[in-house]
């Protein structure tokens, strides 16, 4: 009855004949039920049809059109079955062929030979001595650990500022397990895996400041260096960055920043986003630059430009099950219904922000 009632306000909002309604309501109904219902940022008991409809509702009529076709042809929605698919691709099709060429070289074997590598000694050592790091609470390691069997959970970790207490029992746990293993050499790590969900821009990872750089991976820098300093990571010790997904964009400037900052870091993305998904140029972006609420413009939005086009003006049609990223057009994201002194706009799929005046 709900899901009928919706459907009938989103044919009112568009001015739908009952031809139209029959034919555009289903189709809607068929990808909130597949997807977009799933979406975390909704409000308690909240779906998407009615969020539609009132995000359609604060447009001039003659707008709407744009906005539902833009809906309907280009928006990417990565729901929850998807990203998991992308973590579980992660171990085989990222982690183990770097480590599988890194003992190649130590063997001195060519790279296909890859059953001989496999069940070589080498190849073992290096991948228990192999520690993952979440960047984010978006990193989803407890998803990332149960897809990947062949490492052990002491060698996943949600966050990278690990504590003495905690150091000293990894250092004693890898020691057990090379025990077990009848494995040689030190208990340290000699391979680091660096994890998030996703990149817009590679901004907040990495971006020159005033002469130097800034970012989550210089502090990283900073805690591995300290994890060195304790013999818990190799000094030789390789990283790398695993993406899950990113912007071209993102992806071009954190390979370029990475070399450039001196972070002799490898670089991996699961799923890269083409250009061609910007939305620059298209009406939506004008929508999104005409709706968005001054209220929302602070010092943080300022530094990637125009915040309706999205951080950076990617202007980006993406959403992701859990949140909606803030590279992507305004009109998806920026939402005011429940801020003071505000214009009251509606997102249609709300974001939930990391700063916020409002929640200091």
């Amino acid at each position: 009855m709900r899901d009928d009632l919706a459907e009938r306000v989103l044919a009112h909002v568009m001015s739908w004949d009952p031809a139209q309604s029959a034919q555009f309501g289903a189709y809607l109904q068929d990808l909130a039920r597949y997807k977009y219902d799933e979406y975390e940022g909704f409000g308690p008991g909240e779906k998407f049809v009615e969020s539609l409809a009132a995000w359609l509702w604060q447009l001039e009529p003659g707008e709407r059109a744009d906005a539902i076709q833009f809906v309907l042809t280009s928006l990417v929605f990565v729901s929850r079955l998807e990203l998991d698919h992308v973590i579980g691709t992660v171990y085989p099709d990222v982690i183990r062929p770097i480590l599988i060429q890194r003992a190649a070289e130590e063997l001195r074997l060519p790279p296909y030979k890859v059953a001989r590598i496999a069940a070589s000694r080498e190849f073992r050592e290096l991948e228990r001595k192999t520690l993952v790091l979440g960047l984010a609470d978006g990193s989803r390691l407890d998803r990332l650990r149960r897809a990947s069997p062949q490492l052990s959970h002491e060698q996943v970790y949600l966050a990278p500022e690990i504590g003495e207490d905690t150091r000293r029992s990894m250092r004693q746990k890898l020691t057990e397990a090379l025990q077990k293993l009848d494995l040689n050499g030190p208990a340290e790590f000699r391979q680091v895996m660096l994890v998030d969900d996703f990149a817009g821009s590679g901004y907040t990872l990495l971006h020159p400041s005033n002469g130097d750089w800034s970012g989550k991976l210089i502090r990283l820098k900073g805690h591995l260096d300290l994890l060195i300093d304790n013999g818990l990571v190799a000094s030789d010790a390789s990283v790398c960055l695993i993406l899950y997904l990113a912007s071209a964009s993102a992806y071009r400037n954190l390979k370029e920043h990475i070399d450039r900052a001196g972070l002799g870091w490898g670089m991996r993305v699961v799923q890269i986003l083409p250009d061609s998904l910007s939305q620059n140029g298209e009406p939506i972006a004008t929508l999104s630059q005409k709706y968005f609420d001054p209220l929302l413009r602070d010092e943080n939005k300022a530094k990637g430009g125009d915040p309706s086009l999205g951080f950076g003006e990617f202007a980006l049609p993406v959403v992701l099950h859990h949140n909606t990223p803030n590279n992507s057009v305004g009109l998806l994201w920026a939402d005011t219904s429940e801020r003071h002194g505000g214009a009251n706009r509606r997102a249609l799929f709300p974001r939930r922000e990391r700063h916020n005046p409002e929640r200091p």
